[in-house]
């Protein structure tokens, strides 16, 4: 572990730890695979997740000791800065194409859905809930982790950030518990519908990121107990924040559209307030854009506007 003197940046030498990291990825991704089609290997997923483990907490330890020795200069972090906000946005265009795929459905319904969203037969969770009690959660987690990033700036390394990071912790344990809870009792599985499959993948994705924060969180917490962090060097925790609260705009967003717009409730209520009286326009007005080519007279019954809607 070497640096070059007429360098600004340090290149680190060879590491095994990428390569376990990615093997350890792939046999868990497999695993995933073969749970789906009902043959779940056991095995074959512990072996994956400890050696993730293991080769994760390995690499994180020899890049704390890198900057523990004074490797990662002002340049060093700038490198480190640049790369955690591309990697930010790889997952926000990540999320951009689940909700490409559920706007994509949601705007227009295929014939296959009865050209209706959500889908006849699903039973959508109500937004004023579990989801509700969850978004408190994050924006509240938001809210602390943010709090204990001020402390440390302010030279507080006692009180202020511990609060912080532990309840900021509890909320994301809280919120995953929560989230599982959720699945049990939903009416639709994965396999109900183009509804129940971009459902579960959108808020399944988003679970996943809030686990690899709170593990974020927890290393932040140990690193701070130990003293490694000063008010002007704590990129680390200041990039697990950058993390934090880009989960809490993809839930928040995620919460908004699937939940209350798109899941039906929004409609729900606006009929309710209304009394069922929300039409705008009369269907005469509307006849020559979407059914003047059809013959009145030779209409099916079903297409046939109901004569109290015609005055």
């Amino acid at each position: 572990m070497k640096r070059n003197p007429y360098s600004r940046y340090y290149v680190p030498g060879p590491s095994p730890w990428p390569f376990f990291v990615a093997i350890s990825a792939n046999g868990m991704a497999v695993g995933l695979i073969l749970w789906l089609h009902r043959t779940p290997s056991f095995l074959l997923m512990s072996v994956s997740l400890s050696c993730m483990l293991l080769s994760t907490f390995s690499w994180w330890r020899d890049l704390i000791r890198e900057g523990d020795i004074g490797f990662h200069t002002r340049f060093v972090i700038k490198s480190f800065r640049d790369g955690v906000a591309l990697f930010i946005l790889s997952e926000v265009m990540f999320f951009f194409s689940f909700f490409w795929t559920f706007f994509h459905n949601a705007l227009s319904p295929s014939c296959e859905l009865g050209m209706r969203w959500p889908p006849p037969g699903i039973r959508t969770p109500n937004p004023s809930s579990t989801s509700l009690f969850e978004t408190g959660l994050l924006i509240s987690s938001g809210l602390f982790v943010t709090q204990a990033h001020k402390s440390m700036r302010l030279k507080d390394y006692d009180v202020g950030p511990f609060i912080g990071l532990v309840v900021t912790i509890l909320c994301g344990t809280l919120f995953f518990l929560v989230q599982l809870r959720e699945y049990y009792w939903n009416s639709y599985t994965i396999a109900d519908s183009v509804y129940g499959s971009v459902f579960y993948l959108l808020t399944g994705f988003h679970g996943m990121h809030v686990v690899v924060g709170t593990l974020w969180l927890m290393v932040s917490l140990v690193r701070l107990w130990r003293g490694e962090f000063s008010s002007q060097r704590h990129f680390g925790f200041e990039a697990c924040i950058w993390y934090w609260h880009f989960v809490d705009v993809v839930w928040v967003a995620l919460w908004c559209l699937v939940y209350v717009w798109f899941g039906g409730w929004l409609y729900m209520w606006w009929f309710k307030m209304w009394d069922g009286d929300i039409y705008t326009f009369k269907y005469p007005d509307a006849k020559p854009s979407w059914y003047a080519y059809v013959q009145e007279e030779h209409a099916p019954s079903w297409y046939k506007v109901p004569s109290h809607l015609k005055t």
